[in-house]
């Protein structure tokens, strides 16, 4: 009886021994794991705020490209559509003002 139980002692520290160097190895792979990953996820974070400032700048281009839309209509307006009535007389009648062209 003492034998097995001598014999169940030592498998037990044996059990106990790996167990820790277990225990180490696990707890240095869970540090190298983290070492790496602070990296990681500070690249995760600058291309989130990257893509962000390409998002902003892409509206910022098409709010820009609408405006140039804009203002090439006021150009034709000013250009063609202003001298045709500058050559138009005005007559006002009362609070109205009733745009007729000019005759002769």
């Amino acid at each position: 009886m003492k034998e097995a139980y001598d014999k169940l002692n030592k498998s037990i520290s044996q059990f106990r021994v790996a167990n820790n160097e277990n225990d180490a190895t696990i707890s240095m792979l869970k540090h190298t794991v983290m070492d790496k990953q602070i990296p990681i996820n500070n690249h995760i974070d600058t291309m989130a705020k990257l893509k962000q400032e390409l998002e902003t700048a892409r509206i910022e281009t098409e709010r820009v490209d609408k405006k140039l839309i804009s203002y090439s209509a006021a150009f034709y307006v000013l250009e063609l559509i202003l001298p045709k009535l500058m050559r138009v007389q005005v007559w006002r009648s009362g609070p109205s003002c009733i745009w007729r062209p000019k005759i002769g």
